[in-house]
């Protein structure tokens, strides 16, 4: 790729989102910290990354918005706070919950696959695989 960018395109985003990466990790590293670059929206003239910095917990993962969000707000759900990171299968596949979107009415509950790859997921189906019984509020 030229040194001198005179058009955003996907390849070209890709290419500044590597290198921002590159850049913003060793900082990441040296802070104790997860720096995440989000999705980019762009145009032929823009682009914006969303910067997400995550304290890390006892275990060393990042404290997303989604974990702390789960945590304040699980009983609302009708989740305990300890059902973050419990795993749970679902149509053959196993997923771990990572998370909570209170805005999003039909799908908060943000679980992680075995591949890596987050998903949403009704309150009702995972208390159901998590074998518990669905409040009628529900």
């Amino acid at each position: 790729m030229e040194d001198k960018i005179t058009k955003l395109d996907k390849l070209t985003v890709r290419h500044i989102r590597k290198r921002l990466t590159n850049i913003v990790q060793p900082l990441a590293k040296e802070l104790g910290v997860t720096i995440d670059l989000g999705n980019c929206t762009f145009s032929a003239n823009n682009c914006r990354f969303p910067l997400k910095v995550s304290l890390l917990d006892a275990s060393g993962k990042a404290i997303t918005e989604d974990a702390e969000c789960f945590r304040n707000n699980a009983k609302l759900f009708g989740f305990e706070v300890d059902d973050f990171g419990r795993k749970f299968a679902f149509q053959g596949r196993q997923y771990t919950i990572c998370g909570l979107r209170p805005k999003s009415r039909k799908y908060p509950i943000m679980a992680q696959s075995d591949n890596g790859k987050t998903y949403k997921f009704p309150c009702r189906t995972v208390l159901s695989a998590l074998g518990r019984e669905v409040p009628n509020w529900l």
